[in-house]
């Protein structure tokens, strides 16, 4: 069975509407269909609510949609948090070989490129900080 399949009978089970179930999640109730449906998925913040709601324990909830598990694991802070880190890394690379390659231009423009690849260092490690 389905996370949709089983949000949609423990729904049932408990004589909850959509409507009301949406209301208290702080979605719509076209939403909560599209997830019962399996037109979408439901956040991992969503998907504890709902266990909550619901009682039941999120291995109940998740297990054997692997879709659904691939869904939030890809949609997780981690995966934010290391896209955004390496995105930022490789900024710093390309200030890094602009820097060398246009040794003979202004010392005002070669300023600039060190300042932004400080400040870029800086933000990165501002991240890293802000994730531990």
């Amino acid at each position: 069975m389905e996370v949709g399949e089983r949000l949609k009978a423990r729904r049932n089970e408990l004589n909850l509407t959509q409507d009301q179930v949406a209301d208290s999640l702080g979605i719509t109730r076209q939403t909560m269909s599209n997830w019962e449906n399996g037109r979408s998925y439901p956040d991992i913040e969503r998907v504890i609510r709902l266990s909550e709601l619901y009682a039941l324990s999120l291995d109940e909830l998740l297990k054997g949609d692997q879709k659904m598990v691939r869904h939030l694991q890809e949609n997780t802070v981690v995966n934010h948090f290391l896209k955004l880190f390496i995105g930022m890394l490789l900024v710093n690379v390309a200030l890094m070989v602009v820097l060398m390659l246009v040794q003979s231009m202004s010392e005002t423009f070669l300023f600039m490129i060190f300042a932004l690849i400080g400040l870029n260092t800086l933000s990165l490690f501002y991240l890293i900080i802000k994730k531990i």
